[in-house]
């Protein structure tokens, strides 16, 4: 191969691996499952397995627009009740981005819930 192929196939993986990084949503390790819900039922009467799932989408697709998406065990309950609301805040003055009062309690309730997995 000669100089200008391995440069143009140089160039081409890189653009192509920004591209990818750029758009790509990281998601959050722990999937949830019926028994984290199941362990929270006390806190959350009536919570479901499908609103803890809408809670974890809308943290993935709006809590890394500013900044790499934290563990739910990073913060204890009191500091993620101080964390959310502010957050969201911030995302809704962001153009296009709204999350209502009912979005921010299911993001606010997946990080409790999560964030009460024991660390391994």
């Amino acid at each position: 191969m000669n100089k200008k192929t391995l440069l143009a196939g140089a160039c081409i993986a890189i653009l192509v691996a920004c591209g990818t990084a750029k758009n790509s949503t990281p998601k959050v390790e722990v999937m949830p499952s019926q028994g984290d819900v199941d362990r929270v039922q006390t806190k959350f009467p009536g919570y479901t397995l499908d609103e803890l799932y809408q809670g974890k989408q809308l943290f993935e697709a709006n809590c890394n627009l500013c900044h790499k998406l934290k563990k739910p065990t990073s913060e204890p309950e009191s500091e993620w009740k101080e964390i959310v609301p502010r957050m969201v805040k911030k995302v809704n003055s962001k153009e296009g981005h709204h999350i209502d009062e009912a979005g921010q309690e299911k993001i606010l309730r997946y990080v409790i819930t999560m964030g009460s997995v024991e660390k391994s």
